[in-house]
């Protein structure tokens, strides 16, 4: 009798608190939806850039806290985090900016403090990448039974389909902001090739040219992978799709590719492109997207005029350049101003 009332009990329990934890992971499931379902669209609509990524990097725990609650709040962290990165890297640009001006001006001591600014902002923001990489890979190959950079998933929600294409471009971002931040974080190499192969599970024509665009920079960028590839040709397809369809992250793409091979002619080009697009029309559904964009092209831009004159581009100036001669003979000292 002693043996059945303790095993009754312990049954009970167990099932009390099983079936707390069954409460608490429906309540948890039902919010994470909310949010992604919900709250993501109208965050992609945005135009403000630095109101998103501060709303993603404040609220990156609150989600991730779904866990203390039996959810499984992955997808919307790899979203988040992705976001969230762009304001580390945006404080990263500006600690190396004034690494040029203190090297332009010779103080060393001032440079010396802004390079170790900009690492540790360049190994928070790698940090941050990965992490999303690796929440967008486990989750989604979970959910879906593939192997990623092997096989392709079968999406059922453009959500997850959002998330793969940002999570990717995310572990992408990460090798290389880890690389310049002497690799601190140690984000593994193999995911360049790996995100090869996965851009070739998404729809070029659906997601902007930027599934191509990101295969070009790959082929660009590792020994050899350019062999056999029509780089060039798979870039102008992927911008005109961009240009098209609303999001110009193509042509950051392209540009990043064309400064890591000192080809300055073909990133001047580019962005000159990018900032004269006829009659564009950002997409209303994923405006923010290209709102990164533009301020992906402008921190570049700001590191090719500080180089050259001390300061930024000037308000307005993207897609113009220093050494140009300004058009209706206006006064390159006006234009500066």
């Amino acid at each position: 009798m002693t043996r059945l009332l303790t095993a009754t009990v312990m049954a009970v329990s167990a099932m009390t608190m099983s079936g707390c934890a069954l409460l608490q992971s429906g309540a948890s499931g039902v919010t994470l939806n909310i949010l992604e379902e919900g709250f993501t669209p109208p965050a992609l609509r945005l135009a403000d850039a630095d109101m998103v990524c501060k709303f993603a990097t404040v609220n990156g725990p609150l989600v991730g806290a779904a866990r203390e609650f039996h959810g499984d709040p992955s997808l919307m962290e790899a979203t988040l985090y992705t976001t969230a990165s762009f304001c580390s890297e945006a404080e990263a640009v500006t600690e190396e900016l004034r690494y040029m001006r203190a090297v332009r001006d010779k103080r060393p001591d001032e440079a010396t403090d802004a390079r170790i600014a900009q690492k540790r902002l360049l190994a928070l923001t790698a940090e941050r990448q990965y992490l999303a990489f690796q929440r967008m890979k486990t989750k989604l190959e979970q959910k879906y039974f593939f192997q990623y950079g092997k096989t392709c998933p079968r999406f059922r929600r453009d959500f997850d389909e959002l998330v793969y294409l940002s999570g990717t471009m995310a572990g992408l971002l990460a090798v290389t902001n880890d690389f310049q931040s002497q690799q601190s974080v140690g984000v593994p190499t193999d995911i360049a090739p790996q995100s090869d192969f996965a851009m070739t599970c998404l729809s070029n024509e659906k997601w902007w040219g930027v599934p191509s665009a990101a295969r070009a920079v790959v082929w660009s960028l590792l020994p050899g992978g350019s062999e056999g590839k029509d780089v060039k040709g798979t870039f102008e397809k992927a911008m005109a799709i961009g240009e098209a369809k609303g999001v110009r992250l193509p042509h950051v793409f392209q540009v990043v590719a064309a400064v890591s091979a000192d080809d300055t002619e073909t990133a001047r080009k580019t962005m000159k492109r990018f900032a004269n697009v006829e009659n564009f029309k950002p997409n209303d559904d994923y405006r923010i997207f290209d709102v990164m964009a533009k301020m992906q092209m402008n921190n570049i831009s700001d590191r090719m005029w500080t180089q050259a004159t001390g300061s930024r581009t000037p308000f307005g100036g993207l897609g113009k350049f220093w050494d140009e001669k300004p058009k209706n003979d206006v006064n390159v000292d006006n234009f500066l101003n």
